[in-house]
Protein backbone atom coordinates (compact mmCIF):
# COMPACT_ATOMS: atom_id res chain seq x y z
CA UNK A 1 0.00 0.00 0.00
CA UNK A 2 0.86 3.30 -0.62
CA UNK A 3 1.97 6.04 1.53
CA UNK A 4 2.04 9.95 1.57
CA UNK A 5 5.62 11.42 2.40
CA UNK A 6 3.54 13.70 4.45
CA UNK A 7 2.45 10.60 6.30
CA UNK A 8 6.02 8.96 6.77
CA UNK A 9 7.71 12.47 7.94
CA UNK A 10 5.17 12.81 10.68
CA UNK A 11 5.54 9.32 11.91
CA UNK A 12 9.06 10.12 12.03
CA UNK A 13 8.80 13.27 13.80
CA UNK A 14 7.00 11.75 16.42
CA UNK A 15 10.03 9.62 16.91
CA UNK A 16 12.37 12.93 16.39
CA UNK A 17 10.49 14.79 19.34
CA UNK A 18 12.17 12.41 21.63
CA UNK A 19 15.83 14.29 21.39
CA UNK A 20 13.82 17.38 21.26
CA UNK A 21 12.77 16.73 25.07
CA UNK A 22 16.67 14.96 25.43
CA UNK A 23 17.64 18.67 24.82
CA UNK A 24 15.47 19.79 27.31
CA UNK A 25 16.58 17.29 30.14
CA UNK A 26 20.49 17.85 29.48
CA UNK A 27 19.57 21.71 29.57
CA UNK A 28 17.91 21.15 32.89
CA UNK A 29 20.65 19.39 34.19
CA UNK A 30 23.55 21.59 33.61
CA UNK A 31 24.49 25.15 35.36
CA UNK A 32 24.94 26.65 31.51
CA UNK A 33 21.16 25.48 31.13
CA UNK A 34 20.02 27.56 28.66
CA UNK A 35 22.73 27.31 26.13
CA UNK A 36 23.15 23.75 26.04
CA UNK A 37 19.14 23.52 25.77
CA UNK A 38 19.51 25.96 22.89
CA UNK A 39 22.63 24.19 21.11
CA UNK A 40 21.13 20.89 21.65
CA UNK A 41 18.02 21.89 20.06
CA UNK A 42 19.39 23.67 17.03
CA UNK A 43 20.87 20.96 16.35
CA UNK A 44 17.77 18.65 16.80
CA UNK A 45 16.16 20.78 14.78
CA UNK A 46 18.48 21.15 11.58
CA UNK A 47 18.12 16.96 11.91
CA UNK A 48 14.23 17.21 11.60
CA UNK A 49 14.29 19.32 8.16
CA UNK A 50 17.26 17.36 6.91
CA UNK A 51 15.22 13.85 7.47
CA UNK A 52 11.87 15.28 6.06
CA UNK A 53 14.15 16.33 3.04
CA UNK A 54 15.15 13.12 2.70
CA UNK A 55 11.46 11.60 2.95
CA UNK A 56 10.51 14.08 0.17
CA UNK A 57 13.28 13.08 -1.91
CA UNK A 58 14.90 16.09 -1.83
CA UNK A 59 18.86 17.16 -1.45
CA UNK A 60 18.71 20.00 0.36
CA UNK A 61 22.30 21.46 -1.01
CA UNK A 62 21.03 21.63 -4.88
CA UNK A 63 17.76 22.43 -4.21
CA UNK A 64 18.75 26.42 -4.01
CA UNK A 65 21.06 25.13 -1.42
CA UNK A 66 20.57 24.44 2.17
CA UNK A 67 20.53 28.07 3.40
CA UNK A 68 17.89 29.38 1.25
CA UNK A 69 15.54 25.80 2.12
CA UNK A 70 16.65 26.27 5.84
CA UNK A 71 15.63 29.89 5.73
CA UNK A 72 12.36 29.64 3.80
CA UNK A 73 11.17 26.95 6.43
CA UNK A 74 12.60 29.28 9.49
CA UNK A 75 10.49 32.20 8.30
CA UNK A 76 7.29 30.20 8.32
CA UNK A 77 7.84 29.33 11.96
CA UNK A 78 9.51 32.67 13.11
CA UNK A 79 6.81 32.64 15.81
CA UNK A 80 8.17 29.59 17.28
CA UNK A 81 11.44 31.48 18.54
CA UNK A 82 9.38 33.15 21.73
CA UNK A 83 8.03 30.02 22.50
CA UNK A 84 11.59 28.94 22.58
CA UNK A 85 13.12 31.62 24.63
CA UNK A 86 10.77 31.01 27.30
CA UNK A 87 12.21 27.45 27.72
CA UNK A 88 15.35 29.51 28.28
CA UNK A 89 14.25 31.68 30.68
CA UNK A 90 12.41 28.97 32.22
CA UNK A 91 15.87 27.30 32.41
CA UNK A 92 17.17 29.96 34.64
CA UNK A 93 14.89 29.23 37.35
CA UNK A 94 15.99 26.28 39.20
CA UNK A 95 13.66 23.57 39.04
CA UNK A 96 11.17 24.61 36.67
CA UNK A 97 13.54 23.93 33.58
CA UNK A 98 14.35 20.59 34.74
CA UNK A 99 10.10 20.36 34.42
CA UNK A 100 9.28 22.86 31.48
CA UNK A 101 12.81 22.52 28.79
CA UNK A 102 11.77 18.70 27.73
CA UNK A 103 8.21 19.46 27.15
CA UNK A 104 9.57 23.00 25.05
CA UNK A 105 12.10 20.64 23.17
CA UNK A 106 9.43 18.62 22.09
CA UNK A 107 7.31 20.98 21.19
CA UNK A 108 9.24 23.03 19.34
CA UNK A 109 10.93 19.84 17.26
CA UNK A 110 6.89 18.98 16.76
CA UNK A 111 6.41 22.92 15.56
CA UNK A 112 8.78 22.86 12.76
CA UNK A 113 8.75 19.46 11.86
CA UNK A 114 5.35 20.20 10.90
CA UNK A 115 6.38 23.50 9.20
CA UNK A 116 8.64 21.63 7.02
CA UNK A 117 5.96 19.38 6.44
CA UNK A 118 4.16 21.81 5.40
CA UNK A 119 6.72 23.73 3.13
CA UNK A 120 8.13 20.48 1.08
CA UNK A 121 4.17 19.63 1.06
CA UNK A 122 3.31 22.94 -1.19
CA UNK A 123 6.14 21.83 -3.50
CA UNK A 124 5.21 18.21 -3.53
CA UNK A 125 1.64 17.72 -2.96
CA UNK A 126 0.38 14.23 -2.73
CA UNK A 127 3.92 12.93 -3.08
CA UNK A 128 4.10 9.17 -2.79
CA UNK A 129 7.14 7.95 -0.32
CA UNK A 130 9.98 5.56 -1.41
CA UNK A 131 12.31 3.69 0.66
CA UNK A 132 14.84 5.21 -1.18
CA UNK A 133 16.77 7.69 0.75
CA UNK A 134 19.53 10.34 -0.40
Amino acid sequence: MNKYCRDQARDELWLIMGAGAAAGIAGGTFMISAVTFQAGLAGVQAAVVTRIAQVYGVNLIPASGAGATAAAIITMGAGQYLFEMGGIIAGLIPGIGQVVQPAIGATAVKVLGEIAITYFENMYPNKIYSQKTL
